[in-house]
C-alpha cells in the first residue's frame, strides 16, 4: 500500500504553523454563539431588541 502524496498535515496544525488557529477558533465561536442566539429569537418570535432585554444587555452586541 502506497502512502497518498496529497495528505499532510491537518488543517488546525497548518492553522497553528501560521499563528492564526486560536484567533480563528474565537471567531468560530462567535458565530455559533451568534447563531444560537438567532435560533432563540427565532423560536420565541421576538426582536433583537426583546433578546438584549431578556439578555441585560445592549442591543448594539447584535449589530456585530
Amino acid at each position: 500500500m502506497t502512502k497518498n502524496p496529497y495528505i499532510g498535515s491537518s488543517l488546525d496544525e497548518f492553522l497553528e504553523e501560521e499563528g492564526t488557529l486560536e484567533e480563528i477558533n474565537l471567531i468560530a465561536i462567535k458565530r455559533v454563539i451568534a447563531w444560537q442566539i438567532q435560533a432563540a429569537m427565532t423560536e420565541q418570535n421576538i426582536t433583537k431588541t426583546a433578546m438584549a432585554e431578556k439578555m441585560k444587555t445592549s442591543n448594539l452586541v447584535f449589530y456585530d
